[in-house]
């Protein structure tokens, strides 16, 4: 890619970005990029067609995906590593504030339903490698419902980042994650 064309889709997404986080979904719009970013009408339109194609590349540029832990950790070690990177991704203030945005334009623009439905692609994607490790492992069966777990896992996370009422640290994603492997153990405990 030409380093000016380059240059100017970055300063619109940081443009867009700003905009997003500072003044709300309703905030932005094409003209007020413009007025940002210094960068001309069509030269935005050039790179998208829309608004909303807009928007979907700054929440795209912006939302942090999991990364696969380690081929080589247990099931623990694999989803503190995952549940680590989760709370390292969002305690990034940027994320943090572009957050609620993503969660209230989801619910009336497709779009952005798109986004959050590719991010929980991803998120369950890695998740699922994580749960077969423990089913392998001998730590549950195949009937574990691999999406409450991951709620049970991921929520006080997700609440933190919401809420703000808790700080989004490493002590709380492996307080998350003890409390779920002491409800396995003891389900393996009282298993027949």
């Amino acid at each position: 890619m030409d380093p000016r064309v380059a240059r100017s889709r970055a300063t619109v997404l940081d443009a867009a970005t700003a905009i997003l986080v500072e003044s709300g979904p309703t905030a932005l719009t094409v003209d007020a990029v413009v007025a940002r970013s210094g960068v001309a009408r069509s030269t935005i339109y050039r790179h998208w067609a829309t608004r909303d194609d807009l928007v979907g590349d700054v929440f795209d540029h912006c939302t942090p995906l999991p990364a696969p832990p380690p081929a080589e950790l247990g099931f623990e070690a694999a989803m503190r590593h995952f549940l680590h990177d989760l709370v390292r991704q969002f305690a990034d203030p940027k994320w943090a504030r572009l957050m609620p945005a993503l969660m209230a334009l989801k619910s009336y623009e497709p779009t952005m339903g798109a986004i959050e439905q590719r991010r929980e692609a991803m998120e369950r994607k890695v998740s699922h490698e994580l749960f077969t490790r423990g089913q392998r492992e001998g730590l549950f069966g195949p009937d574990l419902d691999r999406n409450q777990a991951t709620a049970l896992l991921v929520g006080p996370i997700v609440f933190a980042l919401v809420s703000g009422e808790v700080p989004i640290t490493e002590h709380l994603a492996d307080a998350s994650l003890a409390s779920f492997m002491a409800g396995v153990r003891a389900g393996a405990a009282t298993a027949p």
